[in-house]
């Protein structure tokens, strides 16, 4: 239920109530009321609280210091880096109706009484987002009101479509990425408390540049960082990681994603023109596009290539018997057998508990199964399902390897486990981690796949029993948080570590592939 409230000189405040709420008498037109609190009665039943606000021209206002008490930590959720012992308050969405036209930052400050510099924060962090025209009303919301409130309402609405039209980009926030003034009756969407990843200042950022070219960059990704920008987090994400470690101006493009938890390669574009190009090298490296198309004269630097520029990790090598090996000389792929038709190839480091087999692995994918209080996952089956699609890839080297103390503690793991080189020759959604899981070798660390190497568990996730699932997992799961299935707080045993191009959209040719290679994968480092 959304519900706006109105006061002169004030702001209006949209509050949108994840249930059905008892709400106390809603305050008459024209009282000084700005924004609204959702509070809890001794009862435990919830109410709506009101609290009275001095925007009005004239009134006293409140100095910085009552600011920072109605929000005591926030200054400390958006500190850059975070604070030793961060810890995460949950989202908080706040959102807004500009009563005139102003700043950004001053409006937001304003409506929400931010202390001093938290506006400029959130601007930075990318967590506001406006469009000049404020959602429509739903019906039953509007008779909720009072009448004068519903009549202003829709008048402010109207006079903002006269405005700035009826178009989709009218009516669709856009993040802000700089403090700009917006006009009377915009709408604000405020991201009070972004999503934090530290992991973004562990490393090292320009040591994980593996290419950087005039047209694209080759980034090895740490985990716990993701690879785009998340709705309400711009900074810590490894596009823009990348771009300050280089230098650039801007966010770097994303043209593939890795999971959050998931360490290795990533190629972000500097340009559409190369994005575009990526794109549709990735889909005919998938066989879901027989096009020819690719980016020549656009991505590749004729003069030797793109690869060429500042390009540590291409070596451009190849054997003489037709195989490819990566510059350790550990992973021997025949090119007969693997197809090296392919223009893309992708291959990855696994650390699992047992040793998965070799050669051809296939299932078939049941994509993003959604069920009440349990995150997104994806189910492998043996067989062929309605609905269901192909997935493959090669485990091509198993090996016993040692990880340091703290990746064996960090993964609940022993400091003997098994390391696998596999090549991942189908993209699905959580392919890997739901494959190696389905075939009895789940990935380290993977919470959310290790419950899945249960062929019941699956068998019941498919067909939809999820009753009583949340009350197992607070006896039997290993996460942090007392669920069965929950996605990884940290890293996971899974590196994207080589890609081989023999398109000149990355600067290769058939003759001369070009390759980049990620370093010792995290839970080998010491």
């Amino acid at each position: 239920m959304v519900t706006i409230v109105h006061g002169p000189g004030a702001f209006c405040l949209l509050r949108t109530l994840k249930a059905a709420a008892s709400r106390s008498a809603t305050p008459a037109a024209g009282s000084n009321l700005a924004r609204s609190s959702f509070g809890t009665t001794a009862s435990g039943g919830r109410q709506w609280r009101w609290r009275r606000r001095a925007l009005a021209a004239g009134a006293a206002e409140s100095p910085a210091a009552t600011s920072c008490s109605r929000h005591p930590m926030l200054l400390s959720q958006l500190a850059i880096p975070p604070e030793p012992g961060f810890r995460y308050l949950g989202a908080r969405v706040e959102h807004v109706l500009a009563p005139r036209d102003g700043l950004l930052s001053e409006l937001v400050s304003e409506a929400l009484d931010l202390p001093e510099g938290a506006a400029a924060l959130l601007l930075r962090f990318g967590a506001i987002h406006t469009c000049p025209v404020p959602p429509a009303m739903p019906p039953a919301v509007l008779a909720a009101l009072p009448p004068e409130q519903a009549v202003q309402a829709l008048a402010d609405r109207q006079e903002a479509l006269r405005r700035a039209g009826n178009s989709s980009q009218a009516r669709t926030p856009q993040r802000a990425t700089e403090d700009k003034v917006v006009p009377r009756h915009s709408y604000l969407r405020v991201h009070l408390h972004p999503k934090r990843f530290p992991a973004a200042y562990s490393v090292a950022w320009q040591d994980r540049i593996v290419a950087d070219t005039p047209q694209f960059v080759v980034v090895s990704k740490p985990p716990g960082v993701p690879a785009a920008p998340t709705v309400d987090n711009l900074l810590e994400c490894a596009p823009s990681c990348a771009a300050q470690a280089i230098g650039h101006p801007q966010s770097l493009l994303v043209t593939h994603r890795l999971d959050q938890c998931t360490e290795g390669l990533l190629v972000l574009g500097k340009a559409r023109a190369f994005v575009a190009a990526f794109n549709e090298l990735v889909k005919r490296s998938s066989g879901n596009s027989s096009g020819s198309s690719n980016c020549s004269g656009k991505g590749a630097d004729r003069g030797g290539g793109a690869a060429s520029s500042s390009s540590r990790g291409v070596d451009g090598s190849s054997s003489g018997d037709g195989s490819s090996r990566s510059g350790s000389g550990s992973m021997v792929v025949s090119s007969a057998e693997q197809g090296l038709a392919r223009p893309l190839r992708k291959f990855y480091r696994a650390a699992t508990s047992a040793p998965p087999p070799l050669g051809l692995l296939r299932h078939y994918l049941s994509m993003e199964r959604r069920h009440a209080g349990l995150p997104t996952f994806t189910i492998a089956h043996e067989r062929e399902l309605e609905g269901s699609l192909v997935a493959e890839l090669r485990v091509l080297e198993v090996q016993t390897i040692s990880v340091s103390d703290q990746a064996a503690r960090q993964l609940g793991a022993p400091r003997e486990v098994h390391e696998c080189v596999l090549e991942l020759l189908t993209g699905r959604t959580h392919q890997i981690r739901a494959q190696l899981s389905a075939a009895g070798c789940p990935l380290l660390g993977d919470s959310l796949y290790a419950p899945l190497a249960s062929p019941e568990l699956r068998q019941r996730l498919y067909a939809g029993d999820v009753e009583g699932l949340a009350d197992e997992g607070q006896h039997t799961s290993t996460n942090n948080c007392g669920r069965l299935l929950a996605e990884p707080a940290g890293g996971i045993g899974l590196q994207a570590c080589r890609l081989e191009c023999t398109d000149p959209c990355l600067g290769g040719s058939p003759e001369r592939p070009a390759v980049f290679e990620a370093g010792v994968p995290w839970w080998r480092q010491s």
